[in-house]
């Protein structure tokens, strides 16, 4: 039972991140992983404001786009 639970919420997490439109460059896309940290840090470990939560993931996002764009730049150099 616990496993099928598992595997819809993934399934479902899933639908989620695909959904979203890229629209700012500045910012990656919510991805499967990210969706389950911040499900994780609102759900089961709310010692945190949410506002905080909030906030260091779309630092964490901003700065996975800002190496994204690097590597980019540099296998283009080569």
């Amino acid at each position: 039972r616990f496993i099928t639970l598992a595997m819809l919420a993934l399934a479902v997490l899933t639908i989620l991140a695909a959904q979203q439109p890229d629209t700012d460059p500045e910012i990656i896309a919510l991805t499967v992983a990210e969706i389950r940290r911040l499900l994780n840090a609102f759900i089961l470990a709310a010692s945190l404001p949410p506002e905080h939560t909030l906030h260091w993931s779309i630092w964490r996002r901003t700065s996975q786009a800002r190496a994204r764009r690097s590597h980019y730049q540099r296998r283009q150099a080569k």
